[in-house]
């Protein structure tokens, strides 16, 4: 984000459900004094459908433009209503690329529309092919994010994710959360202490290297389990507003692209989460 404004684009469904995204949205706006892009997505009618109906299908656009202007009401953003025909994820891509977005935000409903794709097949495309933070809204925005979890495996790609957080949410308490499994299925105790002294100290050194440059530390966590329940079992037992999830992390935890672990972890936390897709780093000459 070098430029001197920032937007983000909320990719609404215009269902009740999607009120939430809209609201969490408007707040960041308003914190970050960024401009929001409010994109709604009908899709491309078949070839049949055309032919058949070429004035309902206008007339559905304009239903749609009237009920976006509804949902989003007066707000004290600046504000751009987008309403577009075609595939949900390409016109996302596309008018994120040409309005230079830097979040994409979006809802978390399973029961149809843009929401239930975006924990499916979308959101994983997006995470592949977008170089952007995906934000996906599941509670009421009461407050801003205050705690934030950011699952960790100490790799390049959880430190973007992290960094990502920071930026976004530069106010809120950061625990950064590493999962160990174990290769036996009965370790003893001997085995378990080597474990949990390696990833101490790759901890350690991880935040050492990331988070030594002013500001608090963020605290870290390390709990022995496969990350897919390790997680989840931690967000439900600790107050958490936000779960952050790097897609190419290179061992461990987010060894896989949105695509088994990072994806689970989404589905089973019942919080909201920002998804960041890795940029590969060029190595040093």
């Amino acid at each position: 984000m070098g430029r001197d404004t920032c937007s983000i684009l909320l990719a609404s469904d215009l269902s009740a459900c999607g009120d939430r995204a809209l609201d969490r949205a408007i707040d960041i706006a308003r914190r970050r004094r960024c401009k929001l892009i409010v994109l709604h997505v009908v899709e491309e009618p078949s070839f049949a459908e055309r032919l058949r109906s070429p004035e309902s299908r206008d007339a559905e656009l304009q239903a749609a433009e009237r009920l976006l202007l509804d949902t989003v009401g007066e707000v004290d953003v600046p504000m751009e209503l987008i309403v577009e025909t075609g595939h949900p994820v390409e016109v996302i891509e596309r008018t994120a690329r040409l309005r230079q977005c830097d979040l994409i935000v979006t809802g978390s409903g399973r029961n149809g529309g843009l929401g239930r794709l975006l924990l499916g097949s979308t959101a994983e495309r997006l995470a592949r092919t977008a170089a952007l933070p995906i934000l996906i809204v599941r509670k009421r925005p009461h407050r801003p994010y205050q705690r934030v979890l950011g699952a960790t495996d100490f790799s390049e790609g959880s430190r973007q994710a992290l960094n990502a957080a920071r930026v976004f949410f530069p106010d809120a308490q950061l625990t950064l959360l590493h999962a160990y499994p174990m290769l036996k299925a009965d370790p003893d105790p001997a085995e378990i202490e080597a474990a949990q002294g390696e990833a101490q100290r790759a901890g350690d050194a991880f935040v050492s290297r990331h988070f030594a440059r002013g500001g608090a530390a963020p605290k870290l966590v390390l709990e022995r389990g496969l990350p897919e329940r390790v997680v989840p079992d931690y967000v439900a037992r600790h107050p958490t507003d936000l779960l952050v999830v790097g897609t190419h992390g290179l061992t461990g935890l987010l060894r896989t692209a949105m695509g088994s672990v990072a994806e689970r972890l989404i589905q089973l936390s019942p919080c909201d989460a920002l998804v960041v897709r890795t940029v590969p780093v060029e190595p040093l000459a």
